[in-house]
C-alpha cells in the first residue's frame, strides 16, 4: 500500500464533533465495515468484462466473433468464439479468484472480535469489527490490530504508554511509543463507563499519518491531542497488555484507507509501441477488407452474370449483381472475420506469462542481487517495467542511504576554534591515492579500545579526562552536555555504558549520543519531561537530571532543533541548539565577543570536514531569561500548540523567538560511509552509456568529494560549478531586504551561467565529458519555465550531474524534466523524500535502508545496496528487453506471414470469401501450434552469458537506442514476413496446381490437400525463422520448436479420425491423400529452406562485414570456450586494487590527517560553506519523545514553576558517585578561540601537523585490534596513557605537561581575544565567500607522462595567493566556476607540490 501524506482534499470535512460512549451514534460518519474487492456478485460480470475490453485486441475479437454467426461468415462461429471465450475465460476467473481472496480477508477482518463498553448496561461486551461506531470506547488486548483510529485513554502501565508497530502503515517494523493524556492516563477500564460528558473536535478525515489536530473537550476544559495520542487502523499492540481508547475515524475513514489510492499506472516504452503496431495491423486489415469488398462488388455486379455455373440467376443477397453495395458490405465483414489472424489473440497472455517469469524467476532469484547480511533479496514488485530496465538513458539517484549506507560514525569535532580528531575518511584515501601520497598505514592501539557502533573517533586531547586540562573545559564541558542532552534518542536497556541501546530518529543522533558517551557524558534514562546524564567532569561523577520544557522540533525549513532545558540544581533555562551551519550564524550573539573569532575557525574547521565526505552540524547554546520565558514566550508557545488553525506556522514563529543570541560551541563531523561496491558500480553504469544524477541534501564540498571518491567524477570530466551564492549583486540585494531584486539577479546569473556552459560545450571537441555541480537556490531558477530547457540541454550533454541541497520536491521536479525529453529515467532512493522522485521516474528503486521501506513500498523494483543496479540492468534489463522485443516482433511475422497468405489466396478467387485453410487448425495457429515458441524466446533467450553482459557493459547501449524494436527492425521483419509469403504462394500455387497428378494413380491437387501443404510449410518456417536467431540453445528451445512442428502432425493424425460431420475436409485427408505424397514432404523442406536462405545470407553477411557489438562478444565467448577458459573468470569488475581496499567496508583507522590539498591543483579545491543550507530532509513521521513532551505540554504547560515528578519511561539507575556541586554559571566561559594565534606559527613549527592543525603522535605502529562489546564503556576502555605519553612539546595552547586542571567552578568571563588571523586559513581556501569549488577527479588510471605539463592558470577563479592583503582582495567568483582547461602540472612541480603538502603547517602558511 502506497502511504503519503497528502494535503486535504476537497471531500475532506472541515470538522468533526465526536460525542464519546453516549450510544448515540452519528450516522454521518462512516460505519467500521470495509471492503477491498473490486466486484460483487451483481457487478462481477460487467465490471470484470469492463476491465477486459479496455484492451483494444479483446474488443476487435468480440466483434469478429460476433460477426461469425451472421450468415455471411466464411467460417464456423465455434472456431471464433472457442478462443475468446477461453482467453477471456481465463483473465476473468484469475480475477475472479483474486477478488474470492479479498473477500474472505475482509469477512474474517469485518468479524473479528473486540470488546466494546456498552453505555447502557456499562460493562465492556463482545462486538465484531463491522459493528464498532464512531464514538465508541474499545479495549484491545497484546498483538491485536486496532480495529479504528482511535483516541489513546489509558493503558495497564503506569505511564499511560504503549508501544505499536506500523508495519501495516509504512512498512518499519521497529515499535513506536504512544502516550495518552494525563487526564486520562490514570483511569481505570471500568472508569470509563461514567464517562459520557467528553467529546473530541478535530479535523475530517485525512491521509496525513503523522499529524492531527484536535482538542478533547473535558470537564469544561479544552485539551489539545497531541499526534502521540492517536492509535491507527492496522497498526499491532506490542509488548503492552491492553488499551483503552475511543473511536474517532472507522471504516473507510480510517487514515490507512485514506492513504491506499494505488501508485500511479506505468507502462514501458515496449508496450506502448506494441498498442502502436496494432493500431498499424487494424490498418491493415481494414486495407484489405475495402480493397476486397470494392473488387469484389465491382466484379460480381460486371463478370458474375457471366460465369453461368455461379447460378447468376438464382442468386444469394451477398453475391446479387443488381445490389452491388450490399455485395461490398457483405464481402467486407467476411474479409473482416478471416483476415483477423493477422492480430496475435495470445500476444497479450504470452506477454504475461513471460514477465512474470521473467520478475519472479530471474530478478527475485538471483543470488547476486541477495544481501546476505541483511537476508534481503531483491524484489520485483511489478513485472510490466522489466524490459524498461534494458533502456535506461539516466539515472537519478538520491546520496544518503543509497551511494552511502547511511550508517554513522562521530568521526571527528571542533570544540571553541580547536579541531579534534585523527581519522582518515573513504574520501580522502581516495583523494590522497589520486594525488599520489602514500598514507601511513599504521594504527594506534589506543584508538582500536574506543572504537564502537557509531563512533570511530581519537583524540589524546579529549579521551578521558584528558580534555580536563584543555585552555577552555568549560566550552568542551558545555559541548559534551549538549551532545548528551539535545536529543530525541530513547535509552533502552540496562543502564550501562557497554550494555545500553539508542533508539533514536535517526543515525545522525544516535552518533552524537553514543558520543557523548564516549566522553563521559552518559545519558541513560529519559521520562515525559526529563534526561538524567552521568557527567564526568574535573569535579567528579555524578548523574544530572535535566528537565525538559520544550523540544522545538527539526524540519526542512528550520534546518535546526533546540531543546530548552532547566537544570534542577541551579534553576536556570538553558536553549541548546544544533543545526546547519548558516541558520545557526545567523542567530549568533552579535555581542558575544569570541563568537566572530570562533565563527571564523570553526568555518575553516567545516570546509576540512566537508572535504572530507562528512556530515558537519554546528553546535550552539544560550541562557533563557527565566522571566522572560514564563511571562512572555511560554504563553506563546501553548498558545500556539494548541491552535487548531496554521499550528505548525505558528510553533515556527514563535521558535524564532527563542532561538536568539547563540553562542557558538563548535561543530561535529559525522561519516557516512559509501557503499560497498559503488564506485565499481558507477564505473559500469558509465561504460553502458548511463548518465547518472546525483540529487542529495548535502553541502556542495561534501557532495563533490563524494562524487570523486565514487568515481561519479573522474579526472577526464570538464567540470563546470552553478551557484549564486557568492554572487556579489545577489547578496548585497538580500541583505538589503530586496527580495525581488535578489531573485530577478539570481535569475540572471545561472541564465548566463547556463549559457557560458553550453557555448563552452559547443566548442570542445567531440568525445569531450562533461560534469555539472549545482546548488539548490540555482536548481529552483534552473527549473523554471524559461531556463529549465537550457539546463536539460545542458544536463544531456554530461555524464554526471550533482544537484546539492536539494528539497524532495526538487528531486520530483528535476526528475519529470528529464523525463520529458522521451529518455528513460531510472530513480532510486531509501526514504521516504525520495517517493516523489521515484514514482515521477519511468521506473522506481527503492534500497531497503536505515530510513524505513516508505521508498520501496513506492518503486517498481527493490534492491538491498546501489551496486546491485549492476546486474538488475546489464544483465535483468539488457535480457529482458532482448527478449520481449523479439517475442513481439515474433508474433507480429509469423501472424503478418499467416494472415498474407490468407489474404492473398482470396485475392486469386476475386475476394469471395474463399479460404484454402481449414477454420479449425486456423484458430489453433496461434493458440497451439505456434504458442510455446515465442514464450521461449521471451523466458529463455539470449546472445552472451552473464558474466560477459558484465564484462562488456557498453552491450547495454543497443537496448538504450532501440536497436532491437524500432521503427527499422519492425519493418524488416514485416517485409521477411512478406518475402516468405510470396515464396510459399508461388512454390505452393504453381507447383500444385489441380492440373497435376503428385502419384501414380493420376489423383490431382486439391484444394484442402493444398491447404495442408502450405500450412505446414507456415508452421516450418516459422520455426526455422526462430532456428536462425537463436543465439544459445537450450533444452527449452529444441522442445518449443521441434514439440510444435509434431503437435501440428499428431492434430492431423488425430482430427482426421473424427466423424465426417465434425472433421469435415481433414476426414482421413493426411493418412489417405497428404502424407503418401513424397512431394508433400519435399516441400514441406524445400519452401522453408527457400524461404529463409536469402535471410540467411544477409544476416551473415553483415555479421562478417559489420558486426554488431554482442556479435563480436559473442567470438570472444566461443574462443574462450574453445581455449576451455571459465566464463567465470570474465566477470566485469577490474582485480582488487587499492581502491579496493579503500572501500572495503573495514573501519577506518584513525592514523593522522591527510596532508592539505595543493593550492594549485587544477582538479581540486575548499569550498565556502558560509552561505549554504544544511540538515536532513523531513519525512513527516515526528520522534515519540517530541510526542510525549508536546504531551505533557498540553498538560501541565506551567509545570516549570513546580517541581514535577512523572515516572520515567527508562530504566532505573543507580544514586550518583558524587553530587553535582551547584554551578556559579553556565554562560560565563573563555572560548579558546585564537589566544594563541600571535605565536602559533612558531610554535607550530615544533611538531608536523595536518589539515585540521591537531597535534599528532608519531612511530605508534600497531596491528588493527577488534574491540570486544564491553570495550565500549568510556571510563574502562577509553582511559588515556600517562600524562607523561600524553603531553605534547611545550606548544602554547594550554596541553603541555604543566597545565593545570579546571577549577570546580566555572571561570568568570572575560575579555575575549582578537580573532583570527588570514594566516590560519587553509592553504587552499583562497577566499572566505567562494562557493565554486575547483575542478578535482580521482583519476583511476595512471596518467600518462604527456599530460604532464606546466598549467595554465584558470581565467575564472581568482588567483591562489595567501598573504592577508590578496586573500581580503578575492573576489567572489560568481554564479560559475569554469572549466579547467589545463593538463596536470609537470613532475618536477608534483614533487615541489608534495614536499610543501608534507611540510608543517607553519611553513606551508608562510609560504
Amino acid at each position: 500500500m502506497h502511504c503519503s501524506c497528502l494535503g486535504k482534499s476537497t471531500e475532506e470535512q472541515e470538522k468533526r464533533v465526536v460525542n464519546i460512549n453516549t450510544g448515540q451514534h452519528d450516522r454521518s460518519y462512516a460505519g467500521n465495515a470495509t471492503t477491498t474487492t473490486k466486484y460483487n456478485i451483481w457487478t462481477f460480470l460487467p465490471k470484470a468484462l469492463f476491465e477486459q475490453y479496455r484492451r483494444v485486441a479483446n474488443i476487435y475479437f468480440t466483434i469478429v466473433a460476433a460477426l461469425s454467426l451472421t450468415p455471411y461468415t466464411p467460417v464456423r462461429a465455434w472456431t471464433t468464439w472457442t478462443p475468446l471465450v477461453i482467453v477471456l475465460g481465463v483473465a476473468m476467473i484469475k480475477e475472479a479468484v483474486e477478488d474470492y481472496k479479498r473477500h474472505k480477508l475482509d469477512k474474517e477482518i469485518n468479524n473479528r472480535p473486540v470488546q466494546v463498553l456498552d453505555p447502557q448496561q456499562g460493562q465492556y461486551v463482545t462486538r465484531t469489527w463491522k459493528d464498532v461506531r464512531v464514538g465508541d470506547i474499545v479495549a484491545v488486548t497484546k498483538d491485536q490490530q486496532f480495529p479504528a483510529d482511535l483516541l489513546f485513554l489509558t493503558s495497564e502501565t503506569e505511564e499511560g504508554t504503549c508501544y505499536i508497530e506500523t508495519m501495516n502503515l509504512d512498512g518499519e517494523t521497529n515499535l513506536k511509543i504512544k502516550k495518552a493524556p494525563d487526564e486520562t492516563k490514570d483511569l481505570g477500564q471500568q472508569d470509563f463507563a461514567q464517562f459520557r460528558t467528553a467529546a473530541i473536535e478535530c479535523e475530517g478525515p485525512n491521509a496525513r499519518l503523522y499529524q492531527f489536530t484536535g482538542n478533547l473537550l473535558l470537564d469544561g476544559k479544552t485539551l489539545p491531542i497531541s499526534p502521540a495520542a492517536i492509535l491507527l487502523r492496522g497498526c499491532n499492540l506490542r509488548n503492552t497488555d491492553k488499551v483503552v481508547g475511543a473511536v474517532i475515524y472507522a471504516g473507510h475513514e480510517t487514515k490507512i484507507f485514506k492513504n491506499s489510492a494505488p501508485a500511479p499506472s506505468k507502462r514501458s516504452h515496449v508496450e506502448r509501441m506494441v498498442d502502436k503496431i496494432i493500431f498499424f495491423m487494424f490498418f491493415l486489415l481494414f486495407s484489405f477488407c475495402i480493397c476486397g469488398a470494392v473488387y469484389f462488388a465491382i466484379w460480381t455486379r460486371d463478370k458474375s452474370p457471366k460465369h453461368w455455373y455461379l447460378a447468376p440467376n438464382q442468386p444469394k443477397d451477398q453475391y446479387n449483381p443488381v445490389k452491388p453495395s450490399f455485395v461490398g458490405f457483405a464481402s467486407f465483414i467476411t474479409s473482416f472475420i478471416l483476415y483477423g489472424y493477422l492480430i496475435p489473440i495470445s500476444l497479450y497472455v504470452s506477454m504475461e506469462l513471460v514477465k512474470i517469469a521473467q520478475s519472479m524467476g530471474f530478478i527475485n532469484n538471483d543470488r547476486d542481487m541477495y544481501h546476505a547480511e541483511t537476508d534481503t533479496p531483491a524484489l520485483a514488485r511489478t513485472s510490466n517495467l522489466n524490459e524498461e530496465l534494458g533502456m535506461v538513458n539516466t539515472i537519478l539517484s538520491d546520496k544518503t542511504g543509497t551511494l552511502t549506507r547511511n550508517v554513522m560514525e562521530f568521526f571527528k569535532c571542533s570544540i571553541a576554534g580547536v579541531a579534534y580528531g585523527a581519522g582518515i575518511t573513504e574520501i580522502e584515501k581516495a583523494n590522497a591515492l589520486r594525488k599520489g601520497v602514500v598514507l601511513d598505514e599504521r594504527e594506534r592501539p589506543e584508538a582500536t579500545k574506543c572504537r564502537e557502533r557509531f563512533f570511530n573517533f581519537y583524540d589524546d586531547r579529549l579521551m578521558g579526562d584528558a580534555w580536563y586540562s584543555a585552555h577552555d573545559p568549560a566550552t568542551v564541558e558545555m559541548f559534551f552536555r549538549l551532545l548528551a542532552v539535545c536529543h530525541t534518542v530513547i535509552p533502552d536497556g540496562p543502564p550501562e555504558p557497554a550494555t545500553i541501546k539508542y533508539e533514536a530518529e535517526s543515525p545522525d543522533e544516535a552518533a552524537l549520543v553514543v558520543a557523548a558517551k564516549a566522553f563521559g557524558f552518559f545519558f541513560f534514562k529519559r521520562t515525559n519531561t526529563t534526561v538524567t546524564v552521568r557527567e564526568r567532569t574535573a569535579r567528579g561523577e555524578a548523574d544530572v537530571e535535566y528537565e525538559v520544557l520544550n523540544i522545538l522540533e527539526f524540519n526542512s525549513t528550520r534546518k535546526r532543533m533546540s531543546v530548552v532545558i532547566k537544570d534542577k540544581a541551579t534553576d536556570k533555562i538553558l536553549i541548546f541548539t544544533k543545526g546547519a551551519d548558516t541558520v545557526i550564524y545567523e542567530r549568533l550573539d552579535p555581542g558575544y565577543g569570541p563568537n566572530e573569532a570562533m565563527k571564523e575557525s570553526t568555518t575553516r574547521h567545516m570546509e576540512e570536514f566537508g572535504s572530507a565526505g562528512l556530515r558537519t552540524l554546528c553546535l550552539s547554546y544560550a541562557e533563557v531569561d527565566p522571566e522572560w520565558y514564563n511571562r512572555e514566550w511560554l504563553p506563546e508557545w501553548v498558545a500556539a500548540k494548541t491552535s487548531l488553525d496554521k499550528r505548525d506556522e505558528k510553533v515556527m514563529d514563535v521558535s524564532e523567538k527563542i532561538e536568539r543570541n547563540l553562542r557558538l560551541l563548535g561543530c561535529t563531523a559525522i561519516e557516512d560511509k559509501l557503499q560497498e561496491g559503488v564506485p565499481e558500480c558507477i564505473r559500469q553504469l558509465a561504460l553502458a552509456g548511463i548518465r547518472i544524477w546525483v540529487l542529495t541534501g548535502d553541502k556542495m564540498e561534501t557532495a563533490i568529494n563524494i562524487g570523486f571518491a565514487c568515481s561519479l567524477l573522474r579526472e577526464d570530466m570538464l567540470q563546470s560549478t552553478i551557484s549564486v551564492y557568492g554572487v556579489e549583486e545577489v547578496e548585497q540585494a538580500e541583505q538589503r531586504g530586496d527580495k525581488e531584486a535578489a531573485d530577478r539577479l539570481a535569475h540572471a546569473a545561472v541564465a548566463k551561467s547556463l549559457a557560458t556552459i553550453e557555448k563552452t560545450m559547443a566548442d570542445k571537441p567531440a568525445g569531450t565529458q562533461f560534469a555539472i555541480i549545482i546548488d539548490g537556490k540555482a536548481l529552483a531558477y534552473a527549473l523554471s519555465k524559461d531556463l529549465a530547457p537550457a539546463f536539460l540541454r545542458v544536463g544531456l550533454r554530461c555524464k554526471a550531474v550533482v544537484c546539492c541541497r536539494v528539497s524532495p520536491l526538487q528531486k520530483a521536479q528535476v526528475t519529470k524534466l528529464v523525463r520529458s525529453h522521451g529518455d528513460t529515467t531510472l530513480a532510486i532512493g531509501d526514504g521516504a523524500n525520495d517517493v516523489g522522485m521515484i514514482q515521477s521516474a519511468h521506473i522506481g528503486v527503492g534500497i531497503s535502508g536505515q530510513e524505513g521501506m516508505q521508498a520501496v513500498m513506492s518503486s517498481d523494483f527493490a534492491i538491498a545496496q546501489f551496486r546491485y543496479l549492476v546486474p538488475l540492468l546489464l544483465v535483468h534489463g539488457r535480457y529482458s528487453y532482448k527478449r520481449i522485443t523479439r517475442m513481439v516482433l515474433f508474433f507480429f511475422y509469423k501472424n503478418m506471414l499467416f494472415g498474407v497468405t490468407i489474404f492473398t489466396f482470396n485475392a486469386f478467387n476475386v475476394f469471395s470469401g474463399q479460404f484454402i485453410y481449414n477454420d479449425f487448425y486456423m484458430t489453433l495457429f496461434n493458440v497451439v501450434f505456434t504458442a510455446l515458441t515465442p514464450v521461449v524466446i521471451g523466458i529463455f533467450d539470449r546472445d552472451v552469458d552473464k558474466a560477459m553482459a558484465l564484462k562488456y557493459p557498453g552491450l547495454y547501449m543497443q537496448g538504450q537506442r532501440n536497436q532491437y524494436f524500432n521503427f527499422r527492425a519492425i519493418a524488416l521483419w514485416l517485409l521477411s514476413s512478406m518475402y516468405q509469403c510470396a515464396v510459399i504462394m508461388a512454390f505452393v500455387l504453381l507447383g500444385c496446381r489441380s492440373i497435376y497428378a503428385d502419384r501414380a494413380n493420376g489423383n490431382p491437387y486439391t484444394m484442402w490437400q493444398t491447404g495442408v501443404l502450405m500450412f505446414s510449410c507456415v508452421v516450418v518456417t516459422v520455426h526455422f525463422q526462430v532456428v536462425q536467431i537463436t543465439d544459445q540453445w537450450t533444452w527449452a528451445h529444441h522442445v518449443s520448436i521441434w514439440l510444435s512442428q509434431a503437435v501440428w502432425w499428431l492434430y492431423l493424425l488425430a482430427y482426421g479420425g473424427f466423424p465426417l460431420y465434425f472433421s469435415t475436409d481433414l476426414y482421413d485427408l493426411f493418412i489417405g491423400v497428404v502424407a503418401p505424397s513424397a512431394q508433400y514432404w519435399l516441400y514441406v523442406l524445400l519452401v522453408p529452406m527457400a524461404c529463409q536462405l536469402p535471410d540467411f545470407f544477409l544476416r551473415m553477411a553483415k555479421k562478417l562485414v559489420s558486426p554488431e557489438d554482442h556479435q563480436v562478444v559473442q567470438e570472444i565467448q566461443k574462443k574462450l570456450v574453445m581455449e576451455g577458459r571459465s566464463l567465470a573468470d570474465e566477470r566485469g569488475q577490474e582485480p582488487p586494487t587499492i581502491l579496493g581496499s579503500i572501500f572495503s567496508g573495514k573501519p577506518n583507522r584513525n592514523m593522522g590527517f591527510v596532508p592539505p590539498y595543493d593550492p594549485r591543483s587544477k582538479f581540486y579545491g575548499l569550498v565556502s560553506s558560509g552561505a549554504r543550507n544544511s540538515g536532513r530532509i523531513d519525512t513527516g513521521a515526528r520522534s515519540p519523545v517530541l510526542q510525549h513532551l508536546d504531551q505533557e505540554l498540553t498538560d501541565n504547560p506551567y509545570r516549570s514553576k513546580k517541581k514535577a515528578t512523572l515516572p520515567g519511561i527508562g530504566p532505573k539507575v543507580r544514586s550518583p558517585k558524587v553530587a553535582a556541586p551547584p554551578m556559579t554559571s553556565f554562560t560565563n566561559y573563555l572560548p579558546v578561540a585564537e589566544a594563541v594565534q600571535a605565536d602559533m606559527p612558531s610554535k607550530l613549527a615544533n611538531f608536523p601537523t595536518m589539515a585540521g592543525g591537531s597535534p599528532t603522535a608519531a612511530g605508534v605502529s600497531v596491528a588493527p585490534v577488534t574491540v570486544p562489546p564491553s570495550a565500549a564503556s568510556p571510563a574502562k576502555s577509553c582511559t588515556p596513557p600517562p600524562p607523561a605519553l600524553l603531553a605534547p612539546p611545550e606548544n602554547g595552547l594550554g596541553l603541555g605537561a604543566g597545565a593545570s586542571r579546571a577549577p570546580a567552578r566555572l571561570p568568570p568571563m572575560g575579555t575575549p581575544p582578537a580573532g583570527l588571523t588570514s594566516a590560519d586559513a587553509m592553504p587552499s581556501n583562497t577566499s572566505a565567500s567562494s562557493d565554486a569549488p575547483a575542478h578535482s577527479s580521482v583519476p583511476l588510471p595512471p596518467m600518462p607522462k604527456a599530460a604532464l605539463s606546466p598549467v595554465p592558470p584558470r581565467s575564472k577563479l581568482p588567483p591562489l595567493n595567501h598573504s592577508p592583503s590578496s586573500m581580503a582582495a578575492a573576489g567572489a567568483p560568481g554564479a560559475i566556476g569554469s572549466p579547467g582547461n589545463g593538463p596536470s602540472a609537470s613532475p618536477s612541480v608534483v614533487a615541489q607540490q608534495e614536499r610543501e603538502l608534507l611540510s608543517p603547517r607553519a611553513s606551508a602558511l608562510q609560504r
